[in-house]
């Protein structure tokens, strides 16, 4: 069971009948056609919950007005007549004392309603910014589930009550009820000195960070810095100077690659050159023992008389036959001779020519080692040090500019603090205001975008994308677009669903709620003209929401015309405005 929830509402009047409604702990809805009273509803819940005044008809004769309540510990009853300020509370409820309240000074009727939802202590708020102090009361924030038609379309913030001046004490309410925060020991005095503690922190602040400003800036103006369009000229002149040099760098790297290539070869024909003239050393110095053998075998040709026959070739070591022996070899030594000399100066032609090719191989090779060593000492001991050169003086410039850039955004923030310590400095000290806004932190204002998105998705709203809870306005944005641009009825369902989840959210995650919400007419006014064809399946699903939905409290919904839905999940109360079936209105023999 819920902390409370109206039972019974009970109309009387010297003679009449009484008008009774009797009301579930959830859902509870009241319709019918207009001019049947259900307004009255509102009015009559309202002038017990201690109205000053109430929009009643004298006229009907009815003039008493009571309220059953259903708590955890029992029941209470309210009864008030009409035009008087004194209530009759008979309480079965320990905690809540029997006898007469009053709607304002000593034993207030607010004090009972406070204490049935957890608040049975004395409780001061903040009520203006100058920190002055109000007793806080259930009329503080009924407004915020109690709407009425006159205020169910309102532009401004149901949150918000009529009178600007009463925002404050409404807000500091909410925050309560969310909290228990009631800021009754604040002291404008002790948050003027924490004001000027703060107003000096940030002094002290802004004068460090123009110090080191300052000091940076010296820095800055010691390093060589000209004039930016100069520097940029520099630094593009260097960047194509850099490119041209690694295009040199690139031609002389290939240039290498191919000499050294060169060489390879070069030095292959040399080698092979010489292989084969130290061949022709060999092949030149077997000529020349070929001679001499000859020679030598002639000579002994013309002596032989003298010397015993060979019995083997003096040239080839042959077996000579018997008939051999006797032959003489001086013209076969002299045609071989011949042949040999022929040869030798073939030979001797060839290596001349041999001499002269590796010549011209090893003058090559000498030039092509010379220009590769050139391309060398070009790239190692010019271009590259031309390049790193350059990058360096191109980091210089760069440097430059960077130094440039940092004093003019030092500067640029010089002047916004100073602005700033100027602002500081000069605001008032002696108007230390009360903010309540601020006091509703990321936390609170997140969650309850949580809540309105969930049940405007829910809801089906007519292009809904995104939805937040605006923390200035405390109001809702749809699509980024506030509420106070849309037509009436539209605006209507909106403040309704901004109630629902502020029930719901007090309900989930507050310190106190009324677990309570009453509202007149939340889509009655969707029917208007300048809303245009109102959406049928909005009003649907707002009315099947509630009825999905019952679990934070008790919710009472007058409205002219429901959608179809299955409601035996709710109490239905319908007025039909005819004398021949079912309730023709609110008070009995009343008629419109």
């Amino acid at each position: 069971m819920t902390n409370l929830y109206i039972k019974k509402l009970i109309v009387s009047g010297g003679g009449k009948e009484p008008s009774v409604l009797e009301f579930d702990e959830g859902l509870n809805i009241i319709c019918g056609p207009s001019n049947t009273g259900k307004s009255y509803i509102l009015e009559c819940i309202d002038y017990l919950f201690g109205s000053d005044k109430i929009r009643f008809d004298r006229s009907t004769g009815y003039n008493n007005i009571k309220l059953i309540v259903a708590t955890e510990n029992g029941s209470i009853t309210l009864d008030r007549e009409l035009d008087s300020n004194k209530i009759r509370v008979h309480s079965n409820n320990h905690k809540i004392e029997s006898g007469d309240y009053r709607t304002s000074g000593k034993k207030n009727i607010s004090d009972v309603w406070l204490s049935l939802i957890g608040i049975d202590k004395e409780h001061f708020i903040i009520k203006n910014s100058r920190y002055d102090k109000q007793r806080l009361t259930w009329r503080t924030f009924s407004h915020m589930f109690l709407i009425k038609e006159s205020i169910v379309f309102q532009e401004a913030s149901i949150i918000l009550p009529r009178q600007n001046t009463a925002h404050t004490a409404a807000l500091s309410a909410l925050f309560f009820l969310i909290t228990g925060q009631d800021f009754a020991e604040s002291d404008p005095k002790e948050e003027k000195k924490i004001k000027e503690a703060r107003k000096k922190a940030v002094a002290d602040y802004i004068n460090k960070r123009l110090n080191d400003f300052a000091e940076r800036k010296n820095e800055l103006n010691k390093l060589p810095v000209g004039d930016e369009e100069y520097l940029q000229e520099k630094v593009e002149n260097i960047l194509v100077e850099i490119a041209k040099t690694e295009e040199k760098i690139a031609d002389s790297v290939n240039r290498s690659k191919q000499l050294l290539k060169e060489i390879y070869i070069v030095s292959d024909q040399l080698a092979e050159c010489n292989t084969l003239y130290n061949r022709y050393k060999a092949l030149k110095t077997q000529y020349a023992s070929d001679i001499k053998r000859l020679t030598f075998i002639v000579e002994g040709e013309l002596h032989k008389s003298k010397i015993h026959p060979n019995s083997k070739c003096p040239f080839c070591d042959s077996s000579i036959s018997s008939s051999q022996r006797g032959a003489s070899y001086v013209e076969a030594s002299h045609a071989e001779l011949h042949r040999i000399q022929l040869q030798l100066d073939d030979l001797l032609e060839a290596e001349q020519d041999l001499i002269k090719e590796r010549s011209t191989l090893e003058t090559k090779l000498a030039r092509l080692n010379n220009e590769k060593s050139d391309v060398e000492l070009l790239i190692n001991d010019e271009l590259k040090p031309k390049i790193a050169g350059l990058r360096s003086t191109l980091y210089d410039y760069r440097r430059a500019i960077e130094i440039r850039n940092e004093s003019v955004v030092i500067t640029k923030y010089e002047t916004t603090m100073k602005s700033e310590l100027f602002e500081a400095m000069m605001e008032d000290e002696s108007a230390v205001e009360f903010k309540i806004k601020a006091y509703f932190n990321n936390e609170i204002i997140a969650t309850l975008d949580i809540y309105l998105n969930r049940i405007l998705e829910a809801c089906k709203f007519d292009g809904y994308s995104s939805a937040y809870f605006d923390s200035s306005s405390f109001d809702i944005f749809i699509n980024g677009t506030p509420k106070d641009t849309y037509g009436k009825g539209y605006r209507a369902f909106l403040n309704t669903v901004l109630a629902i989840s502020l029930m719901e959210y007090l309900t989930d995650k507050g310190k106190y709620a009324p677990e309570l919400l009453i509202i007149d007419s939340p889509i009655l006014s969707l029917k208007e003209k300048e809303d245009g064809v109102a959406s049928d399946t909005m009003k649907a699903a707002l009315f099947q929401y509630l009825l999905d939905n019952q679990s934070h409290g008790q919710v009472i919904i007058v409205e002219n015309d429901i959608p179809d839905l299955d409601y035996s999940s709710a109490n239905v109360i319908q007025f039909t405005k005819d004398e021949s079936y079912g309730r023709y209105g609110f008070l009995n023999g009343v008629r419109q």
